[in-house]
C-alpha cells in the first residue's frame, strides 16, 4: 500500500470556501482579561487570551507552521 497523499480537489475547494469571520473582543478588554488571568494563576486562560490578543493585534495569522 502506498503512503502517498491522495489529491482531493473537492476537499481543497471546500476548505478554501470556508469563511473565518470570528469577531474578537476589543483589545482593551482582552488585555484586561489577560492581566486578571495572570493574577489568578490561570495558565490556560493566559495562553488563550495571549493568542487572542496576538490575533486581535495582527501579530498572528492563525496559520499552522
Amino acid at each position: 500500500m502506498s503512503t502517498a497523499l491522495v489529491h482531493r480537489p473537492t476537499e481543497n475547494a471546500a476548505l478554501k470556501s470556508v469563511q473565518y469571520n470570528v469577531q474578537t473582543p476589543p483589545v482593551e478588554t482582552l488585555a484586561d482579561l489577560l492581566i486578571e488571568a495572570r493574577e489568578a494563576g490561570d495558565r490556560y486562560g493566559v495562553r488563550l487570551l495571549d493568542c487572542l490578543l496576538d490575533r486581535a493585534l495582527g501579530l498572528a495569522t492563525g496559520e499552522a507552521p
